[in-house]
């Protein structure tokens, strides 16, 4: 079974919308962008070295558009591209409807670029709407992944957690369908931070390695850093400061 990565917005279709009077409305989930801690991935000092009075000065500029060209001699163009994603989600996520009901998915494991059997195992659920996005963000590296999602029945991860059906029993079947549970070399894992709980249950009864990932999918080029390598014409999103030969600069 293949598994369709979606580029944000060419290849999505039309979301449905909520028709209130003559005005169509979108009731869009919740994608927790709110949680996202810059201050893991951006010093004070590195703000003041590109011009900036403080952080919040620099990720306004930044979501805006307005900071970028200043910073290549202290912020690699990647990183800086990274940082944009997570203030400017929307720049490769699709707006995403909210859904009362489960819309489930395919579930097992698939291959994202070519991995090898250490490349790093992204667990997620089976939630159409959760592939969507975690596909359009996958969208953005040319970095091999393993992408693994979990039989959730349809439900987002956080639904999926409040309702108990996102558990370490439904991660460690889903492991073992694939010859992973044994043949993995590194033998380690990234759950969404929303499932952080879970960790220590899954590492002992796995022997795995089991590392929390982000709650917001748009941090997940900043959390793999250098691991994340973004495609070079990624520099012509709408709104972007990078230019593509900064790309071919820094590589």
């Amino acid at each position: 079974m293949c598994l369709q990565l979606y580029r944000y917005p060419d290849s999505f279709p039309n979301r449905a919308c909520l028709t209130v009077g003559v005005q169509k409305v979108m009731v869009r989930a919740d994608l927790y962008e709110h949680t996202i801690s810059f201050e893991r991935y951006l010093s004070q000092s590195d703000c003041r070295a590109c011009g900036f009075f403080s952080r919040e000065e620099f990720l306004n500029k930044l979501k805006k558009g307005a900071a970028g060209y200043t910073c290549s001699g202290r912020i690699d163009p990647q990183r800086l591209l990274a940082l944009r994603i997570a203030v400017r989600p929307d720049l490769v996520i699709p707006s995403v409807e909210i859904s009362q009901l489960p819309n489930p998915g395919p579930t097992g494991l698939f291959p994202i670029n070519d991995p090898a059997e250490d490349s790093p195992v992204l667990v997620s659920g089976n939630s159409l709407l959760t592939i969507e996005v975690l596909s359009a963000v996958l969208s953005t590296t040319i970095s091999p992944f393993w992408y693994l999602t979990v039989d959730t029945l349809g439900h987002t991860v956080d639904m999926a957690l409040v309702l108990n059906i996102l558990t370490p029993d439904r991660i460690i079947a889903s492991l073992s369908t694939t010859p992973f549970r044994t043949t993995h070399r590194k033998r380690s894992m990234v759950i969404p931070g929303l499932a952080s709980h879970l960790k220590e249950d899954i590492a002992q009864r796995t022997g795995w390695s089991v590392q929390v990932g982000p709650i917001c999918a748009a941090e997940l080029p900043l959390y793999f850093g250098a691991a994340w390598h973004l495609r070079v014409d990624l520099g012509k999103i709408e709104g972007s400061y990078t230019r593509a030969h900064d790309f071919d600069k820094g590589s």
